[in-house]
Parts: structure tokens; C-alpha cells; sequence
């Protein structure tokens, strides 16, 4: 039937469908009298019917009569159109409309999907489109829809905002919009899931130790608040890194930081924890022992912890930064305060650079404020403004205000505050460097560590005998505070020195040397310590294997003795032993002692996969392999764990202050989740993200 006309000649309610096929002339048909009477008779004591179809739940009956005649239509709800319906007749053109009606809530069923043609990228944004199939999916939509809310931090009231409506429908008028109370709900339901799906990466059947980071940050709510950061390596040797706990803390004190450790631990169901990662707080130290000691109790560390607590090195590195800083505070200072001065106004901000422009300097570079207890943002800001110093002299010749609101603070930076800030470029350039290479949260950094001790103490006593008396001072006053962390060897936790002695392309020499140029007077007797502590170690995790793993290719293995004079003389039992005894002996030798007495690897390249390797070859080093994974899992910096606080202050801003902890700790650990975590920390992103915190514009 057509969608604009019905049948011009429409059947009584009472005629039959045998009468029609039966009777084709007029006399007979729908004008004859007696028929017209008895149908009307009938009409009036036939007990009207309810339309059986489920079609009639979009559809809504009326009439339209047109002089002398009439007819029944039906209009669909949801896009208006008609159709012409026979009293009692059939509604398959009804159901056809349903079928393709592109405004009907839910759009195509499961029996009526309509595929369509679409273009898809596959991989990189360069790489070619491909043809793929589309099919309408109310719940993959719904999904997408709370992805994208968590995953760029919007408010759950968007979906209620006009614009969002309007573009919704316009772009899939077939989805039915959720509330904001149900948005809500779907995020906790998929917080829930997730977490569900990781504890079982957790438990007892985990193939790696999970290694910690944690800090703790105070919201503008004034609420203090935990962040908890696992680390592993899985299966597939790829580090693995996520949030999973950002809770409140009723306060910073060892015991609390220790008591809300320990209940996150429960809740996830980790089962083995190598180390956990902290700041050099004092009530960070209370913490991890008090940790230290409960996980101890149950068996599951390693050496009842004895490497669990490790120190950042970010941390120590800002500690012996600001050392030096101190001497040039005054200058640091006066830039500073020149810097806000120009930043306070875009006007300011535009004649800045035409005069920068007016005296050759390249404007590209542009200024930026630090934040105090920052040292790299601090080092940041000043490698900007000291290529901007002819233009800072320029501007303050022509704008009087900027001469006499600085001499109303610290002063107008002079040509030897300039020099000292050059100095202090100089000095906090390779800690910069360093720095950034200690945050890394996507590869891994254990074996970093020792490296890193011994470039800065090359770098302090190079500074220590240069002829510039400025840095010798800043020098010496950092030495300080490096030898107080880091000049004692039995400080220094002993994962640093097993961590390089697993690295493929320096082993145990490298150690040797470093020990000898750090701590020659008791380097021989270190020494047999870091060789002590690492076979206890390596004996633990082949104890914990559960059985003697002998490489295949060991056929050179007597599975029995040759001499059958010799077996005769002695016992099963002893025969057992001592063939036991000799593979128990062979495995602790192919691996470990093996491995150190391999060559290193030739291969010194910034490209080289040091995870890769041992992929590789984690096969001819099954134990070893093992302690390795749990070894390189550890972090030597709390920025992956810093950098979720920037999430914390977006999520907490002014207008969601009144979300709960609960939901809080969802948004943060889910988007971190569904990112994965694979994208590297930007320090310079970071240290814009905790200015504009500290100024409380987060």
C-alpha cells in the first residue's frame, strides 16, 4: 500500500474476508442494504477490540473524511508520517515503516539492523581509510558518550545543555539522550567493572610484584587527599603503569599514611608488594615501616621488605638544586618579579616583544612565571627571560611604571644579576636533564639511578675546580646536601646497585667502578656486600620458583649415574640426592653466574629496548628473568603519582567542589585507565599545571 493514499474502496467492519473473495458485484458487495444493516447490527454489539500489534505503540489511529468520503490512517509518532490502515486489516505496511523510520527511539532492533558503508582510519592518522560496515548501537554510543565525559573531564551536565542536544540530533537523532543522574551512574558502573577486571592482575596468581608510588595533595576544598600508583611488568615484559586509589587521608601524619596504605592494598587484593616509592618526608618513613611490618607478617615480601622503601631521586635533586639556587636568590628574585610585572597585562605583553623584535631577539620563546618551590620551573623561566634581557632594559626605559614598581619590591635586575643568573642556567641545566630523565613513567628507570649518582658527583667536582669562586660556592653548598643522602653507601637502598648490575650493557663492573670513584675507602668491602645481596636475593627467587628449572638444551645433565660398579654401592636415596645436588648446583650457575660472566651488551644506542632484551632472552634466564621483572618495575620518581593531583584539581574545581570522594576517586583512576597510561609525562605541562594550582586557577 502507498504511503500516500490508501485503498479507494475500504471494508466495513463486519465484512469477512470470505465475503470479499466471494462476491465481486455491486449487488452483493459493501452497498448492498441488508448487508449495511446486519453489519451495523453487529457494530453495535461486537465488544470493541484492542489493536493486538505491537506497531500501534508508534502509531496513532484518526480519520479523515473528505465530503461524502472517509478513511482511516494511522501517523507514525515519531516522524509524522501516514498511512492509509483497513478496519481489522493488516498493519505489514506499518511495520515496514518501522523497519527504516531513522527518528524511532533506539533506532533498528536486532532483527532489523541496517548496515551502512563508512569510511574508517586504521592506525595513524597517515595511514589510508578502508571501508568498514556501521550499524546503530544504543549501547556502544551510550559507552562512547562515558568515555568521552571521564576521559576529557566534563561535567555530567552536559548532556542536559542545549547545544549538546542540538548537536546530538543532528548527528544520531536515533539516540535517546541519558540524564546526568544516569551519566553519573554509568561512570561508577564502569569505575566498578574495570577494577573488577585489573584485581585479577593483583592476586595470588600475579606473575609480578607490584611496585608503589604515593603522595599525598590538599584540595582548595582544603580535603587532603592519597594518591596510590601500581607499577609491573607484565607477561609481555611492557611496563605497566595505574592509578588505583585516590582517596582522602584524615592527615599526613606516618601512621595515617601507613594505615591508608595498608587498606588500599587490602581492597585490590595485592598480594606481593616489592617497593613503594615516597618522598623524603619524615612521616613517609613511619609510613612505609609501619606498612613494611604488616606485609611482613604475611609472608609475601621479599626479604621481609628490606627494599621496600625507596627514596625519590627527583626529590633528593631538587633538595641539592635549591642549595644552590639560595646563593642567587636575590637575582632569582628581581627576574622573577620583572617577569610578573610584563605578564600582568596583555598590553605589556604585546610592547615587550616589539621591543624584543626591535632589538633582533627571536620572540618565539615565550615568558613564563615559575613556581617557587619548583626548581625546574624555576631553571624554565629563567633560561626564557635571560634571552629577553636587552629587551627588559628597552621596556623599562619607556614604561617608568615598571622602574618604580620593582624598586618598590626587590629592585630592577642589574648586569650582574644577569650574570648570576647565567651562572645558575649553567649549574641547573644538566640537574634539568637529569631530571627529566628520572620522570619518565613510560620506560623504565631503576637502572638509571646509579648512573645518575655518579654524573652528579663528577658534575660537583668539576664545579668544585673550575676558576669561577660563584660556582665553587654553589658547588660545595650542593655537595652538602648530596653527601647527605647519597655519601653513605649503606643509605643508598640496594636495588640501585642490583638494577645496573641487571642492565645488559654494564653489569657488575660498571658497579665496581662507581663504588671506587664514590667510596674508595671502603669500596672492596662494598663491594662484597652488593655480591652477598645479590646472590640471597637471586637464591630467594629461585626457592620461590617452586622447582628446579633446567634448560633444555643442558643434555650434558647425567640423568644417572655411568658407573653401574659405583651405583651399587650406593643407595636410591643417596643416588636421588646427589643427582639433585649437582642440577640445583648447574641451574645457580647457568643463570646468575652466567649472566655476570657473559660479556655486556655491545649494543650502547638511545634506542636499545632494555626490556626487549630480556624478553629475549629470559628463556636462558627463567629465575633471573623473574627477578628482573620485579627489579625494573620499580620507579626512582613519584611524578607518575604527582601528575594525577593536576587531574584532581580539574576535577575539583570551584563548580564539581560538592562530588564525593568516591566519585572523586572514580573519574581520576577510570580516566586513567581507559588512556592506559601510555602517553609519556609532558614536565613542562606538568609544572604550568601546579603554577596555575598554587595561583588557584585549578
Amino acid at each position: 500500500m502507498s504511503e500516500s493514499q490508501g485503498s479507494q474502496s475500504s471494508q466495513p467492519c463486519g465484512h469477512t474476508p470470505t465475503q470479499s473473495s466471494q462476491s465481486s458485484s455491486p449487488t452483493k458487495g459493501n452497498n448492498d442494504p441488508k448487508t449495511t444493516s446486519t453489519t451495523t447490527n453487529k457494530k453495535t454489539v461486537r465488544k470493541k477490540q484492542q489493536p493486538r500489534s505491537d506497531c500501534w505503540k508508534h502509531f496513532t489511529k484518526y480519520r479523515t473524511e473528505d465530503g461524502e468520503q472517509s478513511e482511516h490512517r494511522a501517523r507514525c509518532i515519531h516522524c509524522g508520517k501516514t498511512y492509509s490502515i483497513e478496519t481489522g486489516g493488516s498493519t505489514t505496511n506499518l511495520n515496514n515503516h518501522l523497519k527504516t523510520c531513522l527518528k524511532k527511539p533506539g533506532g533498528n532492533t536486532s532483527d532489523h539492523k541496517q548496515s551502512e558503508l563508512t569510511f574508517s582510519k586504521i592506525g595513524s592518522e597517515d595511514a589510508n581509510s578502508t571501508f568498514s560496515t556501521w550499524k546503530f548501537d544504543e549501547d556502544a554510543i551510550r559507552k562512547a558518550l562515558i568515555r568521552m565525559i571521564i576521559v576529557d573531564e566534563l561535567p555530567f551536565r552536559i548532556v542536559e545543555g542545549d547545544g549538546f542536544k542540538s548537536f546530538l540530533s543532528v548527528a544520531c537523532p536515533r539516540f535517546h539522550l541519558p540524564s546526568r543522574f544516569t551519566i553519573r551512574r554509568d561512570c561508577l558502573d564502569l569505575f566498578n567493572s574495570m577494577k573488577k577486571v585489573m584485581k585479577n592482575s593483583f592476586g595470588k596468581d600475579a606473575t609480578s610484584r607490584i611496585c608503589l608510588t604515593t603522595d599525598t595533595w590538599t584540595s582548595l576544598q582544603r580535603v587532603s587527599y592519597m594518591v596510590l600508583t601500581a607499577h609491573w611488568i607484565d607477561d609481555e615484559w611492557l611496563l605497566q603503569k595505574r592509578i588505583i586509589n585516590f582517596c582522602p587521608i584524615s592527615a599526613h601524619s606516618g601512621e595515617s599514611i601507613g594505615q591508608t596504605l595498608e587498606k588500599c592494598i587490602r581492597d585490590w587484593g595485592i598480594e606481593r608488594v616489592y617497593t613503594v616509592t615516597v618522598d623524603n618526608a619524615s612521616a613517609n618513613s613511619v609510613g612505609i615501616e609501619y606498612l613494611r611490618k604488616k606485609l611482613s607478617h604475611r609472608n609475601t615480601c621479599i626479604e621481609n621488605g628490606k627494599y621496600m622503601h625507596t627514596r625519590c631521586v627527583a626529590h633528593v635533586l631538587n633538595l641539592i638544586v635549591q642549595e644552590g639556587v639560595k646563593y642567587a636568590s636575590v637575582s632569582v628574585d628581581r627576574v622573577r618579579a620583572a617577569v610578573r610585572y610584563i605578564r600582568a597585562s596583555p598590553l605589556r605583553m604585546k610592547k615587550f616583544y616589539n621591543r624584543a623584535e626591535e632589538e633582533m631577539i627571536d620572540t618565539n620563546a615565550h615568558l613564563c612565571l615559575d613556581v617557587p618551590t619548583r626548581w625546574n620551573s624555576t631553571y624554565m623561566m629563567l633560561e626564557v627571560a635571560e634571552k629577553y634581557e636587552r629587551a627588559f632594559d628597552s621596556y623599562g626605559r619607556e614604561d617608568h611604571s615598571f622602574f618604580v614598581d620593582l624598586t618598590a619590591g626587590d629592585g630592577v635586575p642589574t648586569i650582574d644579576d644577569w650574570e648570576n643568573v647565567r651562572r645558575i642556567i649553567k649549574v641547573l641545566k644538566p640537574f634539568y636533564d637529569l631530571t627529566l630523565k628520572v620522570s619518565e613513567s613510560v620506560y623504565v628507570t631503576s637502572h638509571f639511578f646509579w648512573e645518575i649518582l655518579i654524573d652528579i658527583h663528577c658534575l660537583l667536582d668539576g664545579w668544585s675546580n673550575c676558576e669561577d669562586l660563584d660556582i665553587i660556592y654553589m658547588a660545595s653548598k650542593m655537595r652538602e646536601k648530596y653527601n647527605k643522602y647519597w655519601g653513605d653507601a649503606k643509605k643508598i637502598n640496594f636495588l640501585v646497585y642490583l638494577a645496573i648490575i641487571l642492565d645488559p650493557h654494564r653489569k657488575m663492573d660498571f658497579v665496581s667502578f662507581g663504588v671506587h670513584l664514590l667510596f674508595p675507602n671502603v669500596a672492596s668491602e662494598i663491594m662484597k656486600v652488593i655480591d652477598k645481596e645479590l646472590h640471597c636475593l637471586f637464591d630467594e627467587y629461585f626457592a620461590l620458583a617452586g622447582k628446579v628449572m633446567v634448560r633444555q638444551d643442558q643434555s650434558s645433565v647425567p640423568t644417572k649415574f655411568s658407573d653401574p660398579t659405583d651405583q651399587s654401592k650406593m643407595s636410591l636415596a643417596v643416588q636421588q640426592f646427589l643427582l639433585k645436588k649437582q642440577r640445583v648446583g648447574l641451574e645457580i650457575k647457568s643463570e646468575l653466574d652466567r649472566y655476570l660472566t657473559e660479556g655486556e651488551e655491545a649494543n650502547n644506542s638511545s634506542s636499545f629496548d632494555i626490556l626487549l632484551w630480556w624478553k629475549l632472552n629470559s628463556p636462558r634466564y627463567p629465575v633471573l628473568g623473574r627477578m628482573t621483572r620485579d627489579v625494573f618495575s620499580t620507579p626512582i620518581s613519584t611524578v607518575a603519582s604527582e601528575s594525577a593531583f593536576s587531574t584532581g584539581g580539574r576535577v575539583l574545581d570551584g563548580f564539581r567542589s560538592s562530588l564525593t570522594p568516591t566519585m572523586v576517586e572514580a573519574l581520576i583512576c577510570t580516566q586513567d585507565w581507559l588512556r592506559k597510561s601510555k602517553d609519556p609525562i609532558n614536565l613542562d605541562e606538568y609544572v604550568e599545571e601546579l603554577q596555575d594550582m598554587e595561583d588557584g586557577n585549578i
